[in-house]
């Protein structure tokens, strides 16, 4: 049997990857080639998780000169000089920011240890941010005689903490500013920045200020620097697939071959794309917890559920069928989030959305989920946040798929629960969203919570479908009428030929045609029909 390695999970400091024998996939090409390009500063934005505190602790070690940490890597033969430069380590994650007098006490003690570093004894005015960092800067070049190089991980964390309190925000935004302003001032003393984050606000010094920023976020030639590339999965983490292969089956699951192995990390865990060239990218949190727990699970989901995007979705009446296939040009999902009124960006920069396509007509990229634990992680959240008080129907309603899938109920008798659960929810929900696309929406997103292969506004050559829900056996085309009749729904799916689809899948095509009723909440009428008969 294949030998299970170490993973480092939890680890986020590189020499410690070095000095335990973890697992590290080697990303130290792209240190090499940051050190020495003709750009200073940096700012890279990925997704939580997906290594960005590791990829800093790299350019840690290698500024700080630690040539024997890289032994083996690619960084080894490429760098010929290895010279030691003085660094400074900020990382805002460290904290939480949800008064202005947490956010002192963390940025304090952080200058206060670079400055036991440099022997800095005496700070006439603690809340003087900037001076402290150009204090900082000044002792370190002085007392060593070379350029400093700063390293600002999670910047934007205390922004994000405070995000529903705009007021505190904006204090914090400016204690922040006030922070990284000595980043452009005191240039001359500096080798090297380099900043990571989730997003991007606008009103910070560092970005309106430190004009010659180099942002790493959707270049190509960087598109790899934090995540697992699908090349890098196949390589250097073969014996790791191996391993989870042979391991499958053990705790009651499906055993599968090493290409079974493959094709399930990739539905699971692939997706992610950060610039046009769209090279697969998996998300490195989830993939090393299969590999260490031997269980192809969900684990980057649990770790954090998006409730403040959900309710913004909802006020905005954005339904989660809207955000596959949606189009965008780039500086709409790279829009500043200190005053959220689009879901989008969140979305994108959060990791819910990624790049799946560009369109050179348009000039648009084309979002999307990218993969399969994100898709039914985001619907299940999306239901539980819409259904808080009844979540318990959730489990009935994937009973009744299941039965459904399994043939022990008919699609008539997974209707006839459907209608049922449309009639539990609580009135404060359905008082509140009173339309069609309420009703199509929670449907959606409830299937997909449950596993079943579902879409939504599929496109044909004249419109788009509410919902496909596709079995084993049959496809069934649900539309939806609010307050109308199922004649309606059902001459709308005829006359614009939404089967035609599915005119070369052999399975038979039936059109579902469902009534909401506004006074009873809850489908009054539907009709099925097979369609090509």
């Amino acid at each position: 049997m294949a030998e299970k390695r170490g993973y480092g999970i939890g680890l986020q400091w590189f020499p410690d990857f070095i000095k335990r024998g973890a697992i590290y996939v080697d990303k130290t090409e792209y240190v090499y080639k940051m050190a020495h390009s003709n750009a200073k500063n940096f700012f890279l934005s990925r997704p939580r998780r997906f290594g960005k505190s590791l990829l800093v602790s790299t350019l840690e070690a290698y500024f700080s000169g630690r040539r024997e940490l890289f032994k083996g890597l690619a960084i080894d033969s490429l760098e010929k000089e290895w010279v030691e430069y003085p660094v400074i380590h900020l990382d805002l994650s460290s904290g939480k920011y949800y008064e202005l007098a947490r956010l002192h006490g963390t940025i304090s003690n952080m200058l206060r240890h670079e400055e036991e570093k440099w022997n800095i004894a005496n700070v006439e005015d603690p809340y003087n941010y900037d001076a402290r960092l150009s204090n900082l800067i000044l002792a370190a070049y002085k007392q060593t005689g070379r350029e400093v190089v700063v390293l600002i991980d999670e910047y934007d964390a205390p922004m994000l903490d405070s995000i529903a309190k705009p007021d505190l925000q904006d204090q914090i935004r400016d204690r922040i500013r006030n922070l990284f302003s000595p980043l452009k001032a005191q240039a001359q003393y500096l080798r090297f920045v380099f900043l990571t984050g989730i997003s991007k606000f606008s009103q910070l010094s560092v970005f309106s200020e430190l004009n010659n920023l180099n942002i790493l976020t959707f270049d190509p030639e960087y598109e790899g620097c934090c995540g697992i590339t699908e090349e890098e999965l196949l390589t250097q983490l073969k014996p790791d697939i191996e391993w989870l292969s042979e391991a499958s089956g053990l705790y009651g699951g499906k055993k599968l071959d090493y290409d079974e192995t493959v094709a399930a990390l990739k539905r699971k865990y692939d997706g992610y794309h950060f610039s046009r060239r769209m090279t697969d990218i998996y998300n490195p949190w989830s993939l090393f917890y299969a590999f260490d727990t031997g269980e192809i699970g969900n684990y980057w989901f649990s770790t954090g559920t998006p409730s403040s995007l959900i309710n913004l979705m909802r006020v905005k009446q954005f339904n989660m069928s809207e955000l596959e296939g949606f189009e965008a040009d780039l500086d709409r999902f790279d829009a500043p989030t200190e005053r959220i009124s689009d879901p989008v960006p969140v979305l994108f920069q959060s990791g819910y959305l990624t790049l799946k396509g560009y369109n050179p007509d348009t000039e648009n990229y084309i979002l999307g989920f990218p993969n399969e634990e994100v898709y039914k992680g985001f619907g299940t959240s999306l239901y539980q946040y819409y259904c808080a008080d009844y979540i318990g129907s959730r489990n009935q309603m994937n009973n009744a798929y299941q039965y459904m899938r399994l043939k022990k109920i008919s699609f008539e008798q997974f209707l006839e629960a459907v209608r049922k659960w449309y009639a539990g929810i609580p009135y404060s929900i359905t008082s509140q969203n009173q339309n069609e696309q309420f009703y199509q929406s929670l449907f959606y997103s409830l299937m997909v919570g449950v596993g079943a292969d579902v879409h939504a506004e599929e496109q044909t050559s004249d419109g788009r479908m509410d919902i496909s829900l596709k079995m084993q056996d049959a496809i069934y085309i649900l539309e939806f009428k609010y307050d109308k009749t199922t004649e309606e729904a059902m001459e709308q799916i005829c006359r614009k030929d939404y089967a035609v689809r599915f005119a070369a899948d052999p399975r038979p095509v039936y059109a579902v045609a469902l009534n909401i009723d506004a006074r009873r909440r809850t489908i009054d009428s539907y009709e099925i029909v097979r369609l090509g008969e």
